[in-house]
């Protein structure tokens, strides 16, 4: 090769990078300007306000929260610790139900139901349960998750789908006028660290709000009721991922027009840390009280959880032989009762106060007249008249009348006879009042059969003599073919 195409070649290679550190170069480093960085030491990260409630004055209320464990439920318990443990500080306890049997019987000394997240429906059964529940009084508290979710399969195309809890709450919700929509809220203005973290700042006046002014909730869905209050409400940028707008009708929670049933669309609030951010924490104990504090109105529904103390006064009419019969019977329900923890103490005269249990027939009706008439019940001589029912039969029935008040719980058994009653405190033995036509505060119960089904009513017209007759009856003559 020839020098000066080597020349030229060095050159080619060298001149890029010699044009290249020319454009760059800023002098030595004494003569470089001191390039200005953001002062990172003087950065804070934002963090949410943390609220630290009064928990050394805390009323107690004592009660049961049934916490629903079967409909497919999606959460896990150490995710609601906080509200555990408020209850628990309140004097109350949690337990958890396993099925719809199960159901019926706890919500007789509940004083709340709680579901989180379910998944599968209610039943008409449930729901049903549920309502009569809280028209005594009882509280029933719902959250669902934006978050929360499980996976169905769709059979022909094989596409996962999908499926919230949003359907599976509405279900129960509907009977309260209050729905869960199956969206969630965001705010990308305003927010608690991220645009699904939303903040409320509105809120309904309500004891579920009380010291409130700022709450934060995580993936909520939005609540809305047509007749019920919107409890948390925030501001017009808080938007639905349904439509991308702000529902002014709609909100974080919401309380029923009875004030007894409250849905939430977020339970993440719930959980630490976040149940610390914001006024979260606040919220919680108000959720315990709220769960703990219902009056709820004792009647024949709550049968046999109907007295308020552990001792109850037993009254036999002195009409009643204590045979050894009624004695079994007496005695079977002393079991039945003890493993209710309640306690029977026998008594010789009809108590004036305390929890009581009288017992007598229609015949004699001195001990317990004042409950038939508080019950507007009748007991004429073939026929029991009653306002809930119209008249039923005196024979085969009995009386079961609850009478509650200030003083004491009373239940009055009374039948037409003491075989009677025998049946009739044998079926209360088993805790039950399924043979009985109920109200909240009258039963008539079945524990015989009447004269109408004696064998006389159904003897053969035809076999019998004309009145008067003393005719012999005529002989059949055989034929010669038999």
């Amino acid at each position: 090769m020839k020098r000066p195409y080597l020349y030229i070649a060095i050159l080619a290679l060298l001149l890029p990078a010699l044009l290249r550190g020319l454009w760059f170069y800023r002098g030595f480093p004494a003569q470089r300007p001191e390039i200005a960085t953001p002062d990172y030491a003087s950065f804070v990260r934002p963090e949410a306000a943390v609220s630290t409630p009064d928990l050394d004055n805390i009323d107690q209320f004592g009660g049961t929260v049934v916490l629903d464990g079967y409909h497919g439920n999606q959460f896990a318990l150490n995710e609601i610790d906080t509200l555990t443990s408020a209850i628990q500080a309140r004097g109350g306890k949690m337990e958890i139900v396993i099925d719809a049997l199960s159901l019926e019987a706890q919500l007789k000394t509940a004083s709340a139901f709680i579901t989180i997240s379910p998944s599968l429906i209610f039943s008409q059964y449930e729901t049903q349960l549920l309502k009569s529940f809280t028209e005594r009084g009882g509280r029933v508290l719902v959250f669902t998750d934006a978050t929360r979710f499980f996976l169905s399969y769709d059979f022909i195309s094989g596409n996962p789908i999908a499926i919230g809890d949003a359907n599976a709450a509405n279900t129960l919700l509907k009977l309260w006028d209050i729905s869960v929509n199956n969206d969630y809220l965001y705010n990308t203005v305003k927010n608690e660290g991220n645009f699904r973290n939303v903040l409320f700042n509105d809120f309904a006046k309500s004891e579920l709000t009380f010291g409130l002014s700022e709450v934060a909730l995580y993936g909520s869905r939005s609540v809305e009721s047509a007749s019920g209050q919107i409890l948390l409400q925030g501001a017009e940028t808080n938007l639905s991922s349904a439509d991308d707008a702000h529902d002014p009708n709609a909100g974080g929670a919401a309380v029923s027009e009875d004030g007894n049933v409250v849905v939430f669309g977020d339970f993440t609030f719930l959980s630490a840390p976040y149940s610390t951010y914001t006024d979260n924490a606040t919220l919680i104990q108000n959720l315990a009280d709220f769960a703990l504090s219902g009056e709820r109105a004792v009647n024949l529904n709550n049968f046999p959880y109907l007295f308020q103390e552990k001792t109850v006064q037993v009254f036999v009419s002195p009409d009643l032989q204590k045979a050894p019969s009624l004695v079994a019977a007496l005695g079977s329900l002393q079991s039945s009762m003890r493993l209710l923890n309640y306690k029977l103490e026998f008594v010789d005269e009809a108590p004036k106060s305390g929890d009581t249990i009288i017992i007598g027939t229609f015949d004699v009706t001195d001990e317990y007249d004042s409950y038939l008439k508080k019950a507007d019940v009748e007991i004429d001589f073939d026929v029991i008249n009653t306002t809930q029912f119209g008249e039923v039969s005196r024979s085969g029935n009995a009386l079961v009348i609850f009478d509650a008040n200030q003083k004491g719980n009373t239940l009055v058994l009374a039948a037409n006879s003491s075989e009677d009653l025998l049946v009739l405190l044998s079926s209360l033995g088993y805790g039950s009042l399924g043979s009985c036509l109920t109200s909240d505060q009258v039963a008539v119960c079945s524990v015989g059969i009447d004269d109408f089904y004696s064998d006389e009513s159904f003897s053969d017209p035809s076999q019998e003599s004309p009145e008067g007759s003393t005719e012999p009856t005529p002989e059949v003559t055989p034929t010669p073919s038999g």
